[in-house]
């Protein structure tokens, strides 16, 4: 794949952390819309398991095209460009997110699981379940809070690793979403259970109208990502909270990670992880038996907070 393959029309958005996107269409093909993505740094096993992704076949996947190295250039990615609105664009456009009935919530991670079971099936863990590479598939122009959330697919695959992952290859993490396995940069404790958990917080937060955990401050935040527990809302149905609370599972430290041994760390880690659920199936069965998103509470309830 060259770049001379593909018609440039514009660029979407700004460059980000990974490179730049640009949008436009198959030279060959011109009803065919893709992104291309430009990664200018990368490590040598991005490229194999791009090529494994692109191989996967699933409605909730985003269809790699083409994958290369160009000398000089860096990585390109073109993928079918999805027409459609990421789930942080919902999430933070008021006039939006308010007309999202809360269940479509969960269709969207019913179908972000089903993808998950394909990808993990394959050896590839995506590392980077959030808001804005969930997208919601709908026309142009259609009003999106009427499309079908059950249609949800997942995109941006540069942050996956393979699995397991016996590397040490120092790998980056998202801030609010990310398990403590990742945020501590234990790789060999990553699985499909680190993309539970991810898909959890976000679930969490995007029905409860916030994180489990939220700070301005960094490092604040990462340490609440590190310890604290995810606390059921007055209002969340229990059988929802007990199923995003086994996804996101995380053993409490007995003391700061930083005044503990790499072995005692690593045994806390390994409980966390054991904790939640060890396939896509097995989540996916516990989702799709949520009925309600919220219980019935009383206004005192609602007062005191209990």
């Amino acid at each position: 794949m060259t770049l001379d393959d593909y018609e440039i029309t514009g660029s979407l958005g700004s460059k980000g952390k990974f490179g730049g996107v640009q949008v436009g269409y198959v030279k060959a093909r011109p009803e065919i819309s893709v992104t291309i993505k430009r990664i200018e740094k990368y490590g040598e096993r991005l490229l194999p398991l791009l090529q494994k992704v692109k191989e996967i076949s699933h409605p909730s996947i985003a269809p790699i095209l083409d994958v290369e190295s160009v000398p000089s250039v860096g990585l390109l990615v073109a993928r079918k460009k999805i027409e459609g609105t990421d789930l942080k664009t919902i999430f933070t456009t008021k006039s939006l997110y308010r007309r999202v009935d809360e269940k479509k919530f969960i269709q969207a991670g019913c179908a972000i699981l089903r993808g998950l079971e394909k990808l993990h099936a394959a050896g590839v863990i995506h590392r980077d379940i959030k808001p804005s590479n969930i997208i919601i598939p709908h026309a142009e122009g259609e009003d999106v809070t009427k499309a079908d959330f059950s249609k949800a697919v997942i995109i941006d695959f540069e942050q996956s690793s393979p699995y397991p992952d016996n590397s040490g290859v120092r790998s980056s993490f998202a801030l609010v979403y990310s398990p403590p396995e990742m945020l501590l940069k234990y790789n060999s404790l990553v699985g499909p259970w680190s993309d539970f958990f991810a898909l959890s917080v976000m679930l969490f937060q995007l029905i409860m109208g916030k994180a489990p955990y939220s700070d301005c401050n960094p490092e604040i935040l990462v340490n609440l990502q590190l310890t604290y527990p995810m606390k059921q809302p007055v209002r969340m149905a229990d059988d929802l909270y007990a199923c995003l609370r086994k996804a996101a599972y995380k053993e409490p430290f007995r003391i700061p990670p930083r005044r503990m041994s790499q072995q005692e760390i690593e045994q806390t880690l390994r409980k966390g992880v054991q904790g939640r659920y060890r396939s896509a199936e097995e989540m996916l069965r516990d989702l799709e038996q949520v009925g309600e998103p919220f219980k019935k509470v009383s206004w005192i309830q609602k007062v005191l907070g209990e």
